[in-house]
């Protein structure tokens, strides 16, 4: 079992954290959980959202380029460094 120690937290955060945990019926350790549950799911589903939006943009620049013939930037950059 992990165990977290949180130090020097506003009192005022704790009354907040202590009026949610009675609306939610938990103890307030229950809530923190809960709450860091709750932000770390979001964080992970936005991380998926974001990369399908990744993938998404590069297809449709393949299909928006498709059939296009780019030169080897390479062959330019070595020309360029050998003036």
């Amino acid at each position: 079992m992990n165990q977290i120690v949180l130090e020097n937290v506003n009192p005022t955060l704790v009354e907040k954290l202590q009026i949610l945990a009675q609306k939610h019926n938990r103890s307030l350790e229950e809530e923190i959980k809960a709450i860091i549950s709750q932000v770390a799911e979001a964080e992970i589903i936005e991380q998926k959202d974001t990369i399908a939006t990744g993938w998404a943009k590069i297809e449709e620049a393949r299909q928006r380029h498709s059939g296009q013939f780019f030169s080897d930037s390479v062959e330019i950059l070595r020309e360029d460094r050998n003036r």
